[in-house]
């Protein structure tokens, strides 16, 4: 077997058939990222290739950089996420092509008038009373590495992608992404097919409007897509059951590993005015019960959703998204957090889903091609179990009632590849008791993809 190298110059770097480490890895992205920005010395032609020697993997052109378009721009995706890796190798023939990309986020953010523990803006963990105390913070935890491969076989094209930041614990390396699509099959985990990316508003903010959906699954799905307008996908995907303390404590039931997965479909249209897109989702919540024994109860839960964007006067555009059911806290930002899928019923004595709904609006308004700012206002409302009104209200008065967020920001793209904003936010939470609580932030962005 040949050995295989790869050579760029601008610095000059050999690698041989070895294993990359770590090190070697973080290296080489910072090289190319280098070489980037003196792109006029990456070409050569093939005479140089020649000299150079061993068997040459071609540099494609096209792949060296992106144009930045404001259309899809950097912010255009929620929570940070990227387009193709900005740094990308082929084969001579182009049917295989390699990237490695990546983007550092700093964020510096300052609470007043109220503060949240966390670097999200997590409008449920709001306390109440409200803490007026205030707290700066500095993280770069959100920032990520993806490598990305695209094949062609025959006339199709596969992908696979993976992606990871520094989010977990400690800032330990955590996967994010990590799937591989063809022929309109994608199998790995990657956003949930309830969730609609292109109508996710730009915030610095790593939660974004309290009642969007916006996670990430393991799954099996199925897109398919009649004349880059209409879009229709199926999937199955796991999701994990918490359960609500009082319901463990009082009646005996404990979560279970979901042996079922959720069943997820949705129907996209795009056009000159945007897109719509509408999205189902059921699914049989298993759990267990220790007083009757039994490791394997199911309740069935779903949901529905209706998200999009619309086109407005010149360089401006809405985003929205209504959403509601019974049992999907999961898929919302601030419920996720606390186990609201399945919550007692002390009027029957058992547990059971119960209603949640709410939704966002966002107006984007362009002023350059580099510059754009937004207004993002979203809620989220839990119900009761019906019937079990007064006694909530009564022995339960912490349960969340509804929250709210509210954020304006701007964003520049001072360099192709870099961005600054900044961004004020404001959040309440409301429990049932009727007692709120309130919170003030201002973030500042600095980020460089590379």
């Amino acid at each position: 077997m040949k050995y295989l190298k790869i050579i760029i110059i601008s610095p000059k770097i050999t690698i041989m058939n070895q294993k990359f480490s770590f090190i070697t890895f973080i290296f080489c992205v910072v090289v190319c990222a280098n070489c980037l920005a003196q792109q006029d010395s990456l070409f050569r032609t093939e005479k140089e290739k020649k000299i150079l020697g061993g068997t040459i993997i071609k540099v494609s052109d096209t792949l060296w950089y992106r144009i930045y378009n404001p259309e899809r721009g950097y912010f255009q995706k929620a929570n940070f996420d990227k387009s193709d890796p900005r740094f990308m190798v082929a084969n001579e023939n182009q049917t295989f092509k390699f990237g490695i990309g990546g983007t550092v986020n700093l964020v510096a953010f300052t609470d007043f008038a109220g503060t949240i523990p966390s670097n999200d803006f997590v409008t449920s963990l709001i306390p109440i009373p409200t803490d007026n105390y205030g707290q700066f913070d500095l993280y770069a935890n959100y920032s990520r590495l993806n490598v990305k491969v695209i094949g062609r076989i025959k006339q199709h094209t596969i992908v696979s992608f993976i992606e990871g930041g520094f989010s977990g614990a400690g800032n330990a390396f955590k996967l994010r992404h990590a799937y591989v699509s063809f022929l309109g099959l994608t199998v790995g985990q990657t956003w949930s097919t309830f969730m609609d990316l292109k109508a996710s508003p730009p915030t610095i903010d790593g939660e974004g409007p309290n009642n969007q959906i916006a996670l990430r699954h393991p799954m099996i799905r199925y897109t398919y897509y009649y004349k880059n307008k209409l879009q229709v996908a199926f999937a199955v995907e796991m999701s994990q059951l918490l359960m609500n303390a009082d319901a463990v404590s009082r009646f005996g039931v404990y979560p279970q590993k979901q042996r079922i997965p959720d069943f997820i479909a949705h129907i996209k249209y795009q056009d000159k005015f945007g897109h719509i897109q509408l999205g189902a989702l059921l699914s049989m919540i298993n759990y267990g019960d220790s007083t009757q024994n039994k490791k394997s109860l199911y309740i069935t839960g779903g949901g529905v959703s209706l998200s999009g964007t619309f086109n407005l006067w010149k360089e401006a555009k809405l985003y929205y998204q209504v959403d509601g059911g019974r049992g999907i806290a999961t898929y919302i930002q601030d419920l996720s957090l606390f186990n609201y899928e399945l919550l007692p019923d002390f009027k029957s004595k058992k547990i059971n889903t119960v209603w949640m709904y709410g939704g966002y609006l966002a107006l984007q308004q362009y002023w350059t091609k580099k510059i754009h700012s937004n207004v993002i206002y979203g809620i989220t409302k839990l119900e009761t179990p019906k019937g079990n009104e007064a006694f909530y209200e009564q022995y339960v008065p912490w349960y969340y009632k509804y929250g709210q967020y509210f954020a304006v920001n701007t964003f520049w793209n001072f360099y192709d590849f870099a961005n600054v904003g900044i961004e004020f936010l404001w959040g309440e939470r409301c429990n049932l008791s009727h007692v709120k609580g309130h919170a003030h932030r201002v973030n500042l962005l600095l980020q460089y993809d590379f």
